[in-house]
């Protein structure tokens, strides 16, 4: 059914949002940004939504979909770094965060048996908080209006999201690929 291939064809949609929202950011029209970064927004959630109601998923969503948002967040953090909007050592230590883990998850599927590729969820909540703050962040420079001390909370509460997905991520399947390696 063509219907099916609706949220497909959202994740590929967010997937080709990454160039406008890096370029109006470093051109520093975030009215544009913000448009665009609401529009992937909305495109997510709907794309899972769809997916999940209508039993829409597919291979490729459930291997795209995380790609794309993964895609999307970088390259936004990246460039509201770049333009000093975002502490670069925020940025530094989130993309060693999702380094760590993209390589855990390459040694895991290579050295475990069965070892299945699971979102967990404080993965998805660490990226459902960042996406929030870069949300935050990019409504802040649009209209300056964010209190200072809600975007501190959300810088802390990514820090804490963070280190217990990495935490948790280390637990299992980290263990096990440790004691492949070394025992």
């Amino acid at each position: 059914m063509i219907f099916s291939s609706i949220p497909n064809l959202l994740t590929v949609f967010r997937f080709f949002l990454v160039y406008p929202i890096v370029i109006s950011i470093l051109e520093e029209n975030f009215h544009l940004t913000l448009f665009f970064f609401f529009l992937a927004g909305i495109s997510d959630f709907l794309d899972g939504f769809l997916a999940r109601k209508f039993s829409w998923e597919s291979k490729f969503g459930k291997v795209f979909d995380p790609i794309s948002d993964k895609v999307l967040v970088i390259a936004t953090l990246i460039s509201l770094s770049l333009i000093g909007e975002i502490n670069i050592y925020l940025t530094v230590f989130l993309l060693s965060r999702d380094l760590f883990i993209i390589v855990g998850v390459i040694l895991s599927s290579l050295l475990l048996e069965n070892y299945e590729i699971k979102p967990t969820f404080s993965g998805k909540f660490s990226s459902f908080v960042l996406m929030t703050f870069l949300g935050f962040v990019i409504i802040e420079i649009t209209f300056d209006f964010v209190p200072v001390g809600f975007l501190n909370f959300l810088m802390v509460a990514l820090l804490f999201t963070s280190i217990y997905s990495v935490i948790e991520y280390l637990i299992y399947p980290g263990r096990k690929v440790i004691s492949q390696i070394f025992f």
